[in-house]
């Protein structure tokens, strides 16, 4: 295993590590700034979701753990993609979507996440392009959800979300048939899969600061 550390970019890591810190500091007065126990419930889910995300992220790629902790980290790494996506959904759908369809649509996603969770725990093996598949499965669970969610959203939240679901589609692509593979070196496939992650997450953020208080 230790031959890990010659063959990953010298980058890799380091994005989501300096994501985390930013995402700790600007989830703290997303929090703050709730008005009602929904609202913060919607933003601690959220919030953990992407703090876990990215902090789970940095400690799994910028670590070389033994063989035993490396599988542990990597199980916690994929798992915590699924509770990202969910989590992101989880003010939409609490905060902006009317009634029942919110509710319906959290369960949905919240149902996929579970499932992607579990298939990561038993099944270590599973080969990268289906793992990205279940990745852009469970975010794609919304797509029936667009026409309700413009006509909710103003046209600039409503864009800037389907940005973000669009730059996420690129990234999973990409880490799914490992490229544009830049620089095997220094930056890798894996790394533009983490700024396009680290991008659209910026963006899902601006849209869920924006419907909160």
């Amino acid at each position: 295993m230790n031959n890990r550390k010659f063959i990953k970019p010298l980058l890799r890591g380091y994005f989501h590590e300096w994501m985390f810190f930013i995402s700790v500091g600007a989830c703290i007065p997303l929090i703050a700034n709730s008005t009602n126990s929904v609202e913060l419930a919607a933003t601690i889910v959220y919030s953990l979701g992407v703090c876990m995300m990215f902090g789970f992220s940095a400690l799994y790629h910028r670590v070389d753990w033994r063989a035993r902790l490396l599988i542990i980290m990597r199980k916690l790494d994929h798992s915590a993609i699924f509770i990202m996506i969910a989590g992101s959904f989880t003010p939409i759908c609490l905060l902006v979507l009317p009634g029942d369809t919110g509710i319906q649509l959290l369960f949905i996603i919240w149902v996929i996440a579970g499932i992607g969770i579990l298939q990561t725990i038993l099944f270590t093996q599973t080969p990268r392009l289906i793992r990205a598949g279940i990745y852009l499965v469970a975010g794609y669970m919304a797509i029936p959800y667009l026409s309700v969610m413009f006509s909710v959203m103003s046209v600039t939240n409503f864009t800037l979300t389907a940005a973000g679901g669009t730059i996420y589609t690129f990234g999973a692509i990409g880490y799914g048939f490992k490229f544009p593979d830049i620089s095997p070196k220094y930056f890798g496939y894996h790394e533009v899969f983490h700024i396009l992650v680290s991008i659209a997450a910026v963006l899902h953020f601006i849209v869920i600061y924006s419907i909160v208080g």
